[in-house]
């Protein structure tokens, strides 16, 4: 295995995203070797702290009842065309209307619409409705959760009333649920149609302990920068509209304390670095999936000192694990990814679907590799390993091996000229910023 470095000019690096490209890169002969340095944390991009209402220590139900009483009165509002076409939607307004007809005030129609609901549509418990929009639970009387929720949130939209979707737990089944937020005569209601209950969303101690609410299907607030929405159990900034070079995700929004960065859609092409503050919490669900599938071009991610659950390091957020740290993101724009000598383990797709990364630098203190530790990464050239690390495997019969090489399952799907070099790093770096 060979222990050389390489030298290699920019354009070549620039240009290695092509087999012809790789097929000309020259022998490592070199002491010299060049790198392309992750940007550097300016300290003055991270967000002030405030003394906003810190949503995280709540329960969810809670949490979501602080944020849900501050939005603006065009919140739930618009009609949602995927539980309803249009020709579907000309049907349901008129037998809405014939069901609160006579009802004077909003929460006479939210529970004429509810009761009907209660008394008319019956559990799907073997597939008998062959979708869960709201005509079909409507004109088939049968529906599963989904149906029930979209039904109430169509009629709903045509009797005036703010509506919308929540999708979660309920510890009746500890199953995924549907169920709806209504606002009827300036109070926000828990309205699950399909279990026959309604709560009034201020007394959360009579809820906060059945319902755990982890998406809402609008946005709650949004200004010029960003939209903020409950996503992934989190009150979350969920879509960032433009942002500079540099992107400083915002402490709160309406005086609550924001605690997820979680985009749905894409990062604006310009963001090249992002800033996050002391009270991130979560970048998505378990595999911190919004901020890693959502950000093209960002090189580097960089956390405030005083956060508790991640920190980063050369651009890479890790979760805080004790004096250790589990790797949680690399940046996917990222070509130099110098891992943290705080990690002692590398595990199985800990680099995976990165198409930015070209060298993988691991430190020493990482004692053990698992299978597939980094899968598909087309264009990594280098990968820097430990002089004394095991590789972990398994034999035929499913008991896990330990090799002093990285065996066929290690690394998987690299570029085919990718060296596998054993050793510290080069000290000659030469540091290139593009």
């Amino acid at each position: 295995m060979k222990k050389s470095l390489w030298l290699i000019s920019l354009a070549a690096f620039a240009a290695c995203n092509s087999d012809e490209a790789l097929s000309e890169l020259p022998e490592s002969t070199s002491e010299t070797f060049t790198a392309y340095a992750p940007p550097v944390a300016d300290e003055s991009y991270f967000p002030a702290e405030d003394k906003s209402v810190q949503l995280s220590t709540l329960d969810l139900s809670s949490a979501l009842y602080r944020c849900v009483y501050k939005v603006g009165d065009d919140v739930g509002r618009a009609f949602d065309s995927t539980k309803a076409t249009e020709e579907e939607a000309d049907f349901l307004q008129t037998e809405a209307e014939a069901i609160f007809e006579g009802c004077e005030t909003e929460k006479q129609k939210l529970d004429a619409i509810f009761n009907w609901e209660v008394n008319n549509v019956r559990y799907d418990t073997g597939g008998e409705n062959p979708g869960q929009t709201a005509y079909n639970t409507y004109v088939n009387h049968v529906a599963n959760c989904q149906g029930y929720s979209n039904l109430l949130n169509v009629m709903c939209h045509f009797a005036g009333l703010q509506c919308f979707n929540a999708n979660g737990f309920v510890t009746q089944y500890w199953l995924g649920h549907a169920w709806n937020y209504v606002k009827a005569d300036g109070k926000w209601y828990v309205v699950d149609a399909t279990n026959n209950r309604m709560y009034l969303m201020t007394n959360t101690a009579k809820y906060k302990d059945e319902y755990f609410p982890m998406r809402v299907d609008v946005t709650l607030f949004e200004d010029e920068s960003f939209k903020y929405t409950w996503e992934a159990g989190a009150f979350a900034v969920v879509e960032v509209k433009q942002g500079a070079e540099r992107l400083t995700v915002p402490f709160s929004v309406e005086n609550l304390r924001i605690f997820s960065f979680n985009p749905q859609t894409d990062l604006p092409a310009s963001v090249r670095e992002v800033y996050l503050g002391s009270n991130i919490t979560s970048l998505g669900d378990g595999n911190d999936t919004g901020l890693r599938n959502h950000a093209p071009n960002v090189e580097a991610v960089h956390v405030a000192e005083g956060c508790r659950t991640f920190c980063s390091e050369n651009g890479i957020v890790y979760r805080r694990n004790g004096s250790e740290v589990q790797l949680s993101l690399i940046p996917p724009a990222m070509r130099w990814v110098e891992l943290s000598s705080k990690l002692t383990r590398l595990e199985k797709n800990a680099v995976y679907n990165h198409y930015g990364v070209q060298t993988l630098v691991i430190p020493a203190s990482v004692t053990e590799i698992e299978p597939w530790a980094v899968e598909n990464a087309p264009n990594l050239l280098w990968i820097y390993v430990p002089e004394n690390c095991s590789y972990l495997g398994v034999d035929s019969n499913y008991n896990t091996t330990y090799n002093s090489e990285p065996t066929a399952d290690t690394f998987v799907g690299i570029n085919k000229v990718c060296e596998i070099i054993k050793g510290a790093v080069p000290t000659s770096i030469k540091t290139v910023r593009l």
